[in-house]
């Protein structure tokens, strides 16, 4: 192995003779194992490890410019280490690749995801000498909200994450045995079309908002009521909220047990301003109603961010264009029976496959989480996410179990002249072409 010394960073010489466009292969560099991949000319190298659990990327997937874990489908953008998609929320590191006189060198020096180094990160190149004339740029920069330090110090609380891995690995055995009986998709929202937590949510802090003002103008009945009334609602929310949570993972995860706990505190207090009501004091019933309010409101806040923020159970699905255009997405000979690959369509990922004489085709991105569904196994025309097992049907693309609640888009076919073309499918009440 040769070496050479860049700018005050050593590289080191790689063997990758033979590495194809859209290949990767595993090197050894400086005792780490190091994944070295080539994307549209370029190499770029990685660390090869997985940041979520003790896997190796280099024995993944690779599908265009991101890898994914072959353990739990964790995804990472090799040309700049950055997480995709979860469970792994931590970026992997990357090294600065040079090519010089036809030889891959790969710096020593780890660099974090997407960080340019001194000594000539991101100088990747399939050819010639990345010396000289390079041009430097500077990591995009993020203003820093109050909402951003908030979430950002929830988030990196340590025993929240430890409290959430405990959690999960308590509910997980019972998420496998309720997801056959359809209640977990129930809780989900699948029947009415989008996730039902949300909805429900708004019920407590209408109810509860509206008992307090009701104590403050002197009608304790009335008041006492509708905080009882959302005493209820706020129970069916902690289970369709619970729900969601089990498929969620990393940040999310993290904030939303958080969110949850916070709801309990407030449940519970709400609880105690009913108790107090019904015991003749009232007075304590008004303080206890506002302070439930106020921990609700906090609760809230944390809510808003993973839906709103995060885009937790909203549609992940890639939307095609609106005009009804044919583009080529495969050469027919390269579908085989049986077989399903995830072809390039205007930058997009559309999963094909086919069964006989049938060609189906679908976004490949699924709509719970944006997982990769080409990656996820096919039974009986149906393609199940390699993420969290949401199930949709290949000819239409309906949701047969969730946590998905929102269909997957699906796409004409047809095969001219060697070709599958596709394009986006009439609207349901407009006629085909």
């Amino acid at each position: 192995m040769t070496s050479v010394e860049a700018r005050g960073a050593e590289f080191v010489e790689v063997d990758v003779a033979g590495l194809q466009d859209g290949q990767m292969t595993r090197v050894d560099v400086a005792g780490r194992r190091v994944l070295v991949a080539r994307v549209d000319g370029e190499y770029h190298a990685i660390d090869s490890e997985c940041t979520h659990e003790r896997a190796f990327l280099d024995e993944g997937a690779l599908m265009g410019n991101v890898v994914y874990c072959p353990l739990h489908y964790s995804a990472f953008d090799v040309r700049t280490g950055d997480v995709l998609g979860p469970p792994a929320d931590r970026s992997t590191a990357r090294y600065a690749v040079r090519v010089v006189d036809g030889r891959v060198m790969v710096s020593t020096r780890a660099s974090a995801a997407g960080a340019d180094e001194a000594d000539g990160g991101g100088e990747s190149a399939a050819g010639g000498d990345a010396g000289g004339g390079a041009v430097r740029t500077m990591p995009a920069a993020h203003p820093r909200t109050l909402h951003a330090r908030v979430v950002d110090a929830v988030d990196a609380l340590p025993w929240l994450e430890r409290l959430a891995a405990a959690t999960m690995r308590a509910v997980a055995p019972w998420r496998k045995r309720l997801a056959p009986t359809g209640l977990l998709d129930l809780l989900h929202g699948k029947p009415l079309g989008h996730a039902l937590h949300p909805a429900l949510s708004d019920l407590p802090i209408g109810l509860w908002a509206g008992s307090m003002l009701l104590y403050f103008v002197g009608w304790g009945g009335p008041a006492a009521l509708l905080s009882a009334c959302g005493i209820a609602a706020a129970l069916a929310a902690a289970l369709t909220g619970g729900a969601d949570w089990t498929v969620t993972d990393g940040h999310e995860r993290r904030v939303g047990l958080l969110h949850g706990m916070v709801m309990v505190v407030a449940l519970l207090v709400q609880c105690g301003s009913f108790a107090a009501f019904l015991t003749g004091q009232t007075v304590l019933a008004v303080v206890l109603s506002v302070v439930s309010l106020a921990v609700t409101l906090g609760a809230a806040y944390l809510g808003g961010h993973l839906v709103l923020g995060r885009g937790a159970m909203v549609d992940h699905a890639v939307r095609p264009d609106a005009a009804r255009v044919w583009r080529r997405a495969l050469p027919e000979s390269e579908l085989a029976e049986g077989a399903t690959v995830p072809a390039d369509v205007d930058g997009r990922k559309v999963l094909l496959h086919r069964s006989g004489d049938l060609i189906s085709a679908m976004e490949a991105a699924c709509s719970h989480a944006g997982a990769p569904l080409a990656l996820g196994g096919i039974c009986d025309g149906v393609v199940t996410c390699p993420w969290h097992d949401s199930r949709f049907r290949l000819r239409d693309g309906a949701v047969l179990r969730g946590p998905a609640t929102f269909p997957q888009p699906t796409l004409d076919v047809r095969v001219s002249e060697g070709w599958i073309e596709v394009r986006p499918s009439a609207p349901p009440n407009r006629e085909r072409e």
